[in-house]
């Protein structure tokens, strides 16, 4: 199976708009544990172990006495405050969230921007 590569154009404008509790609170509505503070303005989210694997990554399984089928813990380190490289981070967490969920970069952008924060 060969992997190809995902080039991707994102609205640093909207990128920017993005604010520090829409990227939590999207990352709580899909299932993602708030873990440990790892620097000052970032924080570790984990995706649980024990899940079924998504279809996409099941298919990655090419190896049969390794095969899983359950997801691994997943980590992404998503920013809590806006700050020097806030874009260069918001922009990895949506490539990272875009190819766990096997979608764009681009919707998983445009999901966090209708997130409403309470």
């Amino acid at each position: 199976m060969n992997l190809v590569q995902q080039y991707v154009y994102l609205d640093l404008d909207a990128v920017q708009a993005v604010a520090p509790q829409q990227i939590e609170a999207y990352l709580r509505d899909t299932q993602w544990v708030g873990d440990e503070a790892l620097a000052t303005g970032l924080r570790a989210w984990a995706r649980p172990g024990g899940e079924p694997l998504p279809g996409h990554l099941r298919d990655l399984r090419t190896i049969p006495p390794r095969q899983a089928s359950l997801i691994w813990p997943g980590y992404v380190c998503a920013p809590t405050v806006r700050r020097r490289g806030y874009t260069a981070r918001v922009e990895e967490v949506l490539v990272l969230l875009g190819l766990f969920e096997r979608r764009l970069a681009s919707d998983v952008l445009t999901d966090i921007n209708a997130t409403l924060t309470t």
